[in-house]
């Protein structure tokens, strides 16, 4: 592991103290550069093996401070220093999310020093262990900008990963028929194997998110967080947060929404709607599958995900004719483009009225 810190000492002038020291069966290695201090653990117990990993390593010191003028930082510093520029923007839970898995998969050694196999192991796992292709091409942007982060503050940057392009995915809707299955497969009164308290809280919880998701056009981790604050019961409102570039909304609560706040509400245990998934807060939503399944939902329409109920809610005002840049603000979408590509579920509909123009001319 490669410590970092930076000192100063007038002594120095820009030139390297440098020790090797036997500890703990093995040599390590102390250097100063600019004020700039170094320890790293050679790993090994031969000292003629250890002197020359340390003229290499005394050269990209020298190089990265002196030369290039970069400072040098460990992987987790650099996640650290990425993710608190971002606190208070849009999409800073976003970007959490999202190099947890990279501080979690890579060690704390220094940026630098980090070699590229290693970065494209932990994509390589991620498609072993069953990530949507979109999931790993995310993961791939945000250690990029990682990357590029580093670079634009002089920091010591690691290998960049080759982009992977997003695949265009077709936008399940779940019917009537298939959100009345599933609701009723979250049935806490119902008769199930293995039935008990715990698991009918567990029911309870999946239901009266399934309703937020689609009555309210909400991304997971935004009902996830929903507080009681955000409820107003005397203007029968709810304030969602939107995430990534998106504009927040107040919305009017359906008589189903109500329900839901009302009952929960009347057992909460602290500011959290539902207090179990906010501090999980993951945005895993493999237990839609898993409901899915149970419910008997036909998969050949495409898979069904946390997202399917907000493209759901988006497919079913317009069907209703609601006007686009209404649906616009119902989602919170920024911009109008955002919205547009959910016109592709109204094919027949576009199709009926432009030949009842041609058909009446």
């Amino acid at each position: 592991m490669f410590f970092v810190r930076r000192q100063y000492c007038a002594n120095c002038k820009g030139e390297a103290k440098m020790a090797l020291e036997f500890r703990n069966g093995a040599w390590y290695w102390r250097k100063m550069v600019n004020g700039v201090q170094f320890n790293r653990s050679t790993k090994t117990a031969d000292k003629k093996q250890a002197e020359q990993l340390v003229k290499k390593w005394q050269h990209e010191a020298v190089q990265s401070v002196i030369y290039e003028g970069e400072r040098p930082i460990t992987v987790h510093e650099a996640i650290k220093a990425f993710l608190d520029e971002r606190m208070h923007s849009e999409g800073y839970r976003n970007a959490c999310q999202h190099m947890k898995r990279w501080k979690a998969e890579i060690p704390n050694v220094q940026f630098k020093s980090l070699p590229k196999y290693q970065v494209q192991a932990v994509l390589n796992k991620m498609h072993a262990d069953g990530y949507a292709h979109n999931t790993v091409a995310v993961a791939v942007r945000y250690w990029n900008a990682l990357v590029n982060y580093c670079i634009e503050n002089k920091l010591s940057s690691g290998p960049k990963l080759d982009n992977v392009q997003r695949k265009a995915t077709r936008k399940r809707v779940i019917t009537l028929e298939e959100e009345a299955a599933m609701l009723a497969a979250t049935c806490p009164n119902a008769k199930y194997p293995g039935k008990n308290a715990t698991k009918d809280m567990q029911r309870q919880e999946n239901q009266d998110m399934l309703t937020c998701l689609l009555h309210l056009g909400a991304r997971l981790n935004e009902a996830q967080h929903l507080r009681w604050s955000d409820v107003n019961f005397d203007n029968n409102t709810i304030f969602v947060r939107r995430l990534k570039n998106s504009n927040d909304s107040s919305l009017l609560m359906t008589k189903a929404v109500r329900a839901v706040m009302e009952r929960r509400f009347a057992s909460r245990v602290d500011e959290w709607v539902f207090p179990t998934k906010a501090v999980k807060g993951t945005g895993n939503a493999e237990w839609f599958k898993r409901i899915a399944v149970r419910a008997g939902v036909d998969f050949e329409a495409g898979k069904v995900t946390s997202h399917t109920f907000r493209h759901s809610a988006a497919t079913r005002l317009l069907r209703a004719g609601m006007d686009i840049v209404k649906v616009q603000r119902f989602l919170g979408h920024k911009n109008i483009e955002s919205t547009l590509v959910y016109l592709h579920a109204l094919p027949n509909e576009v199709a009926e009225q432009a030949a009842a123009v041609f058909d009446a001319g």
